[in-house]
């Protein structure tokens, strides 16, 4: 008897920060918005056989919040006026060793989600005593390639 796993899977790449600043309605900080793409494929037994569709989410740098766009909307927007100034974001996670869980069965908790503007140097706080699970799922739901931890004592 064989056991088949099948369902669909969502493939996210990061293109970058386009347009004019603007206020997020959400969070009130205003930055250029950010843009991923998207490609869903069906899956069987975890491997990729055919895309079913996609499209571009864009989305505040800072909380996340953001909309589904077609591919034609984003490229339109990617490519229209730009704001000259450059936008460079850094998100990063802190590793709170001295709150780290000393019991066998406790959750770490212990990790902090941060977001570094590295033009104003200023640090902003996105989540506060999480765990490495919702670390990565940020990371793959914003589409970085890369997000660092840090420990810090």
């Amino acid at each position: 008897m064989a056991l088949f796993i099948y369902g669909t899977k969502a493939f996210t790449s990061f293109k970058g920060y386009y347009g004019q600043k603007e206020e997020c309605e959400h969070c009130h900080r205003v930055y250029k918005k950010g843009y991923m793409k998207i490609n869903r494929w069906v899956h069987i037994d975890y491997i990729p056989f055919f895309p079913i569709g996609g499209g571009y989410f864009k989305y505040c740098p800072i909380c996340g919040n953001g909309v589904n766009l077609k591919s034609k909307e984003a490229k339109q927007e990617m490519n229209g006026v730009t704001d000259p100034e450059p936008q460079q974001l850094k998100v990063y996670a802190k590793h709170i060793l001295a709150n780290k869980p000393k019991g066998f069965l406790e959750t770490d908790n212990s990790y902090e989600l941060w977001v570094r503007d590295e033009i104003t140097g200023e640090d902003i706080l996105l989540l506060n005593q999480t765990t490495k699970d919702v670390v990565k799922n940020v990371k793959k739901n914003r589409g970085l390639k890369i997000l660092p931890i840090v420990d810090v004592q």
